[in-house]
């Protein structure tokens, strides 16, 4: 599946939006550590930001490499770590597939994750800190993050397989 910020006509990048302040910063975040904003590097910052799909480093590949050919998993890679440095992109580890990047909300939140199509949603939830306070102030660690992800099958999926099982039974 090829990542791809929206077109010029229809940009998610409008002045003003959350988007375009996202993007903003974290160009910004990227000159603070001494790195150059390169076409290829904020083509990476638009294709991460215009995908609600929590891309992982191959997608965001593709698409940069749609715009730009020839640019290296490195520079994704290479990217993405100093972004995640800076905090300024959530990495969403799996053990059994390749790792998703959130830049459109980069601190610790819940996902859904679909165990059929691999979709990762964020979920439409505030959780409190208290919690996070509380584990600190128990254990005496200093709490970071905090990882939430709830696994099981998204609405289309489930459709998908009711209409299959229809067609076997007509069958």
């Amino acid at each position: 599946m090829v990542v791809q910020a929206a077109t010029e006509s229809v940009s998610p990048f409008e002045r003003g939006s959350e988007l375009e302040s996202r993007l903003v910063e974290m160009k910004a975040a990227l000159r603070d550590k001494g790195v150059a904003v390169t076409r290829k590097r904020a083509k990476l910052l638009e294709v991460l930001l215009a995908s609600d799909r929590h891309p992982s480093a191959s997608e965001i590949h593709e698409g940069v490499c749609a715009a730009y050919p020839g640019t290296s998993l490195a520079t994704i890679y290479n990217t993405i770590e100093i972004l995640k440095e800076t905090g300024q992109v959530l990495e969403i580890e799996f053990s059994a597939s390749a790792n998703r990047y959130d830049g459109r909300i980069p601190v610790s939140h819940p996902h859904l994750v679909c165990l059929q199509c691999e979709k990762v949603e964020d979920m439409d939830y505030t959780a409190p800190h208290d919690p996070l306070d509380r584990v600190s102030q128990t254990t005496g660690y200093e709490i970071v993050r905090l990882r939430t992800d709830y696994y099981g099958t998204c609405p289309e999926c489930q459709e998908a397989s009711q209409v299959l099982l229809g067609e076997r039974g007509r069958l």
